[in-house]
């Protein structure tokens, strides 16, 4: 069989599954809202279920329409994935050869790197600011005719930060490339250049509805472009690529935007609680548009893989980027838990500060 594997297969790393989750610990690192979906979701769960020896609709069915009209653009314009993982490598797989280059932000969401390898191409980083900002005018001048794809997560995950609309219409109006422009967190950013797609054919924004819905376990994402990407996307897609649950699960969110408006609420405000906490203690905390932190431990001198392990050792799940992403070794993320929750991530980075 060794002879049969792709070699750009061959040199990814084997997948490890996670532990199980037990209900006695707090996760706090996978960046999910910390409260169950909206009624309205459970009881479109609920009625699905007679539904489910039926195969879903293809292209959305209705949940097209009503993103369109969410997201204030034609139907034509939406595309609808498993998730905006699955997205991300339809994308590559429809603009990029193998061979070809994916420009890639560093530190960033490493799908984007993941998805370039799956499908046999060169993810190419670039390394962020001291303050991980981008400098646009050195992206633009590292795109060769090689470059097909210039990914750029605004806000970007694991930092946090947001990307001003100048300098992204300064990227997209000079790169004869795909820009795409990651909005998983917009409804907590309330920054979009969706507005932009038909005055710009190379942009594609993608938005998701695991964070600010709480449908991370159905994998429902979307993205936003002109017609004519969103059909060449969508001809290379399965006949079936979002199951009926997810799709029947979103229309019902995006009736119940209302609630979905006061977790926001709920999560930025616990945020720049958080934020003050730890930096009082003296971690280094940097600007958030998004439902997690991202944290800096090297001013107290504390390795962050060291300080995560004692964390969990506390039953408290963080993410650990210390050495990771061109990262040095002393940075974890964590997402923003209920007040109770993050009261106990302040209580526990306490334990461990008191005792060395």
């Amino acid at each position: 069989m060794e002879n049969l594997v792709n070699q750009h297969i061959k040199a990814l790393k084997s997948r490890v599954a996670d532990p199980t989750r037990s209900g006695h610990a707090i996760y706090l690192d996978r960046n999910e809202l910390p409260y169950p979906p909206s009624p309205a979701v459970i009881q479109a769960i609920s009625d699905a279920v007679p539904l489910l020896n039926r195969y879903p609709d293809t292209l959305g069915g209705s949940l097209r329409k009503t993103l369109a009209n969410y997201a204030s653009v034609a139907e034509e314009e939406i595309i609808i994935g498993n998730g905006s993982d699955d997205l991300i490598e339809l994308i590559v797989k429809v603009f990029m050869a193998p061979q070809e280059e994916v420009l890639i932000p560093n530190p960033t969401f490493p799908v984007y790197a993941l998805s370039t390898q799956v499908m046999g191409g060169k993810p190419r980083f670039m390394k962020r600011g001291v303050n991980f900002d981008l400098n646009i005018k050195e992206i633009i001048n590292q795109v060769t005719e090689a470059t097909k794809i210039i990914f750029v997560a605004n806000p970007n995950n694991p930092t946090g930060n947001l990307v001003d609309r100048q300098d992204l219409k300064m990227l997209i109006e000079n790169v004869n490339c795909l820009v795409v422009v990651d909005e998983c967190y917009y409804e907590m950013s309330q920054q979009t250049v969706s507005d932009w797609i038909n005055d710009y054919k190379n942009l594609l924004v993608l938005r998701s509805f695991s964070k600010s819905f709480g449908l991370a376990s159905l994998r429902l994402g979307y993205g936003i472009a002109n017609a004519q990407t969103i059909d060449y996307l969508y001809r290379a897609t399965q006949i079936f690529p979002v199951n009926t649950l997810a799709l029947l699960t979103g229309m019902a969110a995006l009736t119940d935007v209302e609630y979905a408006k006061e977790k926001i609420k709920q999560v930025c405000q616990e945020r720049e609680n958080l934020r003050e906490k730890i930096e009082q203690m003296g971690f280094g905390v940097y600007p958030s548009a998004t439902n997690f932190i991202f944290v800096n431990t090297k001013p107290l001198g504390i390795l962050s893989a060291d300080l995560v392990q004692r964390l969990r050792e506390q039953n408290i799940w963080v993410r650990d980027f210390g050495g990771k992403l061109g990262l040095e070794p002393y940075y974890f993320r964590t997402a923003i838990g209920t007040m109770d929750q993050n009261q106990k991530l302040q209580d526990a980075l306490g334990k461990v500060m008191a005792h060395g």
